[in-house]
């Protein structure tokens, strides 16, 4: 098996969420951008609330990422294996371990360090189209049996391996991955692998920091959008504009939608100012 060339180290940063300085009109953009920005006040559902599951014995590795999460705008992947969280090496530690020292962690949420650890791997049927394993689960999804003597059993494949990828495409789900199995039987069939017993590589990592800074300045630009709508809808009603950036602050905090729907139309009432609700959603 080879690992993926180009693995890279990454940093999971932490978004900052104080309050600028004490002007009302900073105050009202703070709360936009947090509006936008937002992600889980504390560490305690970490990584899950972040939009990421992991799973090992030390070393630790990730195994989904949530799309459109805070874990997948930083960049983190499947496959990815957990090196570092706030600069100490974690490579030791089991998941169980791992969680608990990282909901432990001040910020919020604590910057981890990852290199990619997929292996790709290529397999040729045999004579009667087979390749000799069966999968299971979903996202991830791993391999369930291996045929002695199979051409995967000779690749090295086992049970309890993590197949992230078939013929270059990320796969999460069974019957998806089954079909493009299966259309790989008159050739070869490559697949993504992340190896529960998988040795240490001894090769040099390439580091390099993964900023998010240009998801952060998209959302800031969806803020500063929304703000100038604000103020030309509701420009000549400062009441009605503190209670739209009261209730947005209130969201940004509690992350409670139901409470979002029920404040803004009782405060968003005329036919002009629908358009704002249009724009939140």
């Amino acid at each position: 098996m080879a690992s993926r060339k180009g693995a890279t180290k990454r940093k999971f940063t932490k978004v900052r969420r104080e309050a600028p300085p004490e002007h009302q009109n900073q105050s009202h953009s703070s709360v936009l951008a947090r509006f936008f920005l937002t992600m889980p006040a504390t560490n305690e559902g970490w990584p899950d609330a972040f939009g990421f599951r992991i799973s090992g014995y030390g070393p630790c590795y990730i195994l989904a990422v949530e799309e459109g999460s805070s874990a997948h705008a930083a960049g983190l992947q499947p496959g990815d294996q957990i090196l570092e969280i706030e600069g100490h090496n974690v490579s030791s530690l089991h998941s169980e371990a791992l969680v608990n020292l990282a909901q432990e962690c001040a910020d919020v949420p604590p910057s981890i360090g990852v290199v990619s650890r997929i292996q790709q791997v290529d397999i040729l049927p045999d004579a009667s189209g087979h390749f000799g394993f069966s999968l299971t689960g979903d996202s991830p999804l791993q391999v369930e049996n291996v045929t002695p003597g199979s051409p995967a059993s000779d690749r090295g494949i086992r049970p309890g391996d993590y197949v992230l990828e078939v013929n270059g495409v990320p796969v999460k789900h069974l019957e998806a991955a089954v079909g493009m199995i299966k259309a790989s039987q008159s050739g070869t069939l490559r697949l993504g692998l992340l190896s529960r017993k998988q040795k240490r590589s001894n090769s040099s990592v390439r580091e390099y920091i993964q900023s998010t800074e240009a998801v952060h300045q998209e959302r800031r630009s969806k803020a500063q959008e929304f703000n100038r709508k604000v103020d030309e809808v509701l420009g000549d009603q400062p009441e009605v504009k503190e209670k739209v950036f009261t209730v947005l602050k209130q969201y940004a905090a509690e992350r409670r939608v139901e409470y979002l729907a029920y404040a803004l139309p009782m405060i968003l009432c005329q036919e002009s100012q629908q358009s704002l609700i249009d724009d939140i959603r």
